[in-house]
Order: C-alpha cells, then sequence, then structure tokens
C-alpha cells in the first residue's frame, strides 16, 4: 500500500510539480476524500474506454499467466477488485449522495445496482463526468426491469449496432440516440 501510495506521489510531482505543492495547503482528512474520489472516478472512466487495470509490475510469470487465463468475462469479484463496482456505501461517498438519495435514484431508474453476496454494488461508470448523468439514466430507465447484471452487460459489451463500441464508448462520444435504440432492442431478447 504505501509503494502506490509512493507511485502516486511520484506521478503527481512529475505531472504537475505546482500542484503537486498546492496539496500540502489541503487538509489531510480532505486530501484523501479527493484522492479516493479521483481514483473510483478513474476506474469508472477505465470502464467506459474498456480499459483493463493491471499493475505495471507482475510479480511473476505465474502471475500472467493467471492473467491470461482468466481474460474472458470478469468475475463480480474482479470487478471489485479493480474498482469497476463499488459497494454502495463508497459510491455514496464518491458522489456525494446520501444513501436514501441513492435508494431513490435507483428507485426512479437513473441508477442500478448488481448484488455480489447480498450486497448491493454500483458501477463506477456513473461517476464518469464526461458523460452525462441524464443520457446513462435515460438508457437505465429504458432497459427497465432487467436485472442488474443483464444491465451491466449491455452498457459493457461491444454492440455491432454502435459499430462495435460498448454502451458506454458510444454515451462517452455522444451517441445517445444509437444507444437508446440499441438499449430497445436489447430488451427485446
Amino acid at each position: 500500500m504505501l509503494e502506490l501510495l509512493q507511485s502516486a506521489a511520484v506521478a503527481a510531482t512529475l505531472f504537475d510539480p505546482v500542484g503537486a505543492r498546492a496539496l500540502f495547503e489541503i487538509p489531510a482528512a480532505e486530501l484523501g476524500r479527493r484522492f479516493k474520489r479521483a481514483l473510483v472516478r478513474v476506474a469508472g472512466l477505465a470502464t467506459v474506454l474498456d480499459i483493463e487495470q493491471r499493475s505495471i509490475r507482475e510479480e511473476s510469470a505465474q502471475r500472467r499467466q493467471e492473467l491470461a487465463s482468466n481474460r474472458g468475462e470478469p468475475t463480480p469479484a474482479r470487478l471489485v477488485a479493480s474498482a469497476k463496482l463499488l459497494h454502495k456505501s463508497h459510491f455514496c461517498a464518491a458522489i456525494g449522495f446520501t444513501p436514501q438519495r441513492v435508494n431513490k435514484e435507483i428507485a426512479a431508474q437513473r441508477l442500478f445496482t448488481v448484488d455480489i453476496e447480498d450486497e448491493r454494488y454500483l458501477p463506477a461508470f456513473f461517476l464518469v463526468e464526461q458523460i452525462r448523468r441524464k443520457d446513462l439514466a435515460k438508457v437505465v430507465r429504458t432497459l427497465g426491469d432487467l436485472a442488474g447484471w443483464d444491465k451491466w452487460s449491455f452498457f459493457t459489451t461491444p454492440n455491432c449496432a454502435l459499430d462495435s463500441l460498448t454502451p458506454l464508448q458510444a454515451l462517452f462520444y455522444g451517441d445517445r440516440k444509437q444507444v437508446l435504440r440499441a438499449a430497445v432492442e436489447f430488451t427485446k431478447r
């Protein structure tokens, strides 16, 4: 864990030395909250852009082989470990909503959850600022009463009607109408 924080400090210093020094002016607790928010937003963006997050340093050839054999459908545990799915409490903290507000958004079909071992998780892609929240909400409503995992699959699977982009990628590029059409087709299956 300490190595990870050191790497983040090196990256911040190399990327923007003046900005890195300005971080000293922010109280430690607030800096921690902001850093955590930034981490989950980046994980959400990685989901949108379909970037596989791996450590730069791979421990051994065995670990690389394990990763290669698991390149198929990601498991729920891997989605949580890579912060592509966030526990509801962490999602609330990252988005700045109360649990009641998140429940209201879920009930109104503007957000959706997936269940893992009787716990509710929300996709980190809801935190991606480059995708309009209203567009995401409209697509979630279009998907209606489908199970959360089916909605996850819709958003993260390349779609031939979207030139083989995932619906998340198409929304990222601003193609809301095509994604809505694809969602309607998806619900008919």
